[in-house]
């Protein structure tokens, strides 16, 4: 319930930019042609209706369904340009490139262009000053720890779900005056305070529902509207990564239940080999050239490998383009800080790396089954073994298949510096294992998109 709220906003949103992508055509037709009829209708329906579901997709790609964009109205704008920019490039693309839909566009399709700028971020300004501002926040009372409270409030005050802490019932220390709040003592009145504070969610802490008290007076709740959820819920449906620090085996036991993943994993292979030819087309095109950049650029092979841990733990061998120097281990295997600044890339290397076009001989990995597109990032076995002994729950990230990207290098864009850094990747591993389906790849897939396109990441 808690997310479906942010769910709810973003697709209204997106209804609203899809709306004023087909006025915009209304209005280049009926200025056009001196009236809206059937015939130019039909002819232009279709190839411009393609192109507003391309444009919603580029808006995604760059970002502008992330809600709290619009505490930033200056980044919203920009943001806002950039993007309809790029879908200007994009429609280009679509009709001289593609030129299936028997209309090539010029003055239709810039006029197109000019009133979906200004229609859209009308729209945006509408829902943001009006529509958005409607939705009342909804409240939240906190049920545990008073050192927790404060985290708590941090959480939903940085996600875009629109709830706002209100009320907290300290299971244990002391409160916390200074954070805008009310504190209640008594526990056992919960349904009581809830009612009288119109909350809408219950969020329980770690080990608060062990206590007798407690249990009795969530039981109470359930005959009222509110949501109950735990600590661990809260951070994951806010962050989008499963909070290792508030789970435990009995929680693992309980939220990844694998068999019910069985159907989608055959699904997912078998678009992975159809995806893999054209990309395996790509690839054997662009070698020749990749290939003489290598050898211009440093001295040794073209291609480059190394041992991943697979599904199930097994090893495999996984194939790159060479970005580095050939002694770049000589003083043995270590994590990629920073693909701008490493000294061990070459020129062509780095700019491989930042383009990810360094994984495209991985596309023989797809075809053989050890990796997927989509999936937790395979690591190398001298740094599992290490992780795995200071985290058992990292091999849990090899319950599904591997891929080129996944959703901890879409959402920690930090260059990968330590284990620690990989334990908190971790976090966004198991996010995805557990809610693994075919719209969290295509979000994945469309933010991969971006983040090459922005050479962000390693």
């Amino acid at each position: 319930m808690i997310q479906a709220g942010s769910h709810l906003k973003k697709a209204l949103l997106a209804l609203g930019d899809a709306t004023a992508f087909q006025l915009a055509l209304a209005l280049t037709l009926f200025i056009r042609y001196g009236a809206l009829d059937a015939w130019h209708w039909s002819l232009h329906a279709l190839p411009f209706g393609i192109l507003t579901i391309l444009w919603i997709m580029g808006f995604y790609v760059a970002g502008l369904y992330d809600l709290t964009l619009i505490r930033e109205p200056l980044k919203l704008f920009r943001t806002y340009l950039e993007a309809m920019i790029a879908n200007l490039g994009l429609a280009i693309g679509l009709f001289y490139l593609i030129p299936a839909f028997g209309i090539a566009p010029r003055t239709n399709l810039f006029l197109h262009f000019a009133f979906a700028l200004l229609l859209g971020y009308g729209w945006r300004v509408v829902y943001t000053r009006g529509l958005f501002a409607r939705f009342s926040p909804g409240r939240v009372l906190y049920l545990g720890s008073a050192e927790d409270a404060a985290a708590v409030q941090a959480l939903l005050q940085r996600s875009s779900l629109g709830f706002e802490l209100a009320v907290a019932i300290p299971t244990e220390g002391t409160p916390h005056q200074k954070l805008p709040i009310i504190w209640e003592k008594d526990v056992t009145a919960l349904d009581t305070i809830v009612r009288h504070h119109a909350i809408t969610a219950v969020v329980v802490g770690s080990q608060a529902d062990a206590k007798e008290d407690v249990k009795n007076a969530l039981y109470r709740t359930l005959f009222t509207n509110v949501a109950i959820l735990d600590r661990a819920e809260l951070e994951e449906v806010t962050t989008g990564r499963i909070p290792l620090t508030h789970v435990s085996e009995t929680w693992f036991l309980h939220h990844l239940r694998e068999a019910e993943k069985a159907w989608y994993d055959g699904i997912k292979r078998l678009v992975d080999l159809l995806l893999a030819l054209p990309f395996g087309v790509l690839t054997l095109a662009l070698y020749p050239i990749v290939a003489l950049g290598i050898k211009l650029s440093s001295p040794g092979p073209v291609l480059y490998s190394q041992v991943r841990v697979g599904k199930g733990g097994l090893p495999f061998r996984i194939w790159k383009f060479r970005t580095m120097h050939t002694d770049a281990e000589k003083a043995g295997a270590q994590f990629t800080k920073d693909a701008k600044t490493d000294p061990r890339l070459f020129a062509v290397g780095r700019f491989l790396r930042q383009t990810r076009i360094d994984e495209l001989p991985q596309i023989w990995n797809v075809l053989h089954g050890d990796l997927s597109f989509i999936g937790p990032r395979p690591e190398r076995p001298e740094f599992v073994e290490p992780l795995i002994e200071r985290m058992p729950y990292y091999a849990l990230r090899h319950l599904a298949r591997p891929g080129l990207t996944g959703w901890a290098q879409v959402m920690f864009l930090t260059p990968t510096a330590s284990l620690d850094d990989n334990l908190k990747k971790l976090q966004y591993d198991l996010y995805y294992i557990k809610h693994r389906s075919p719209l969290l790849d295509l979000a994945i897939l469309l933010k991969t998109i971006g983040i090459v396109l922005r050479r962000q990441g390693t």
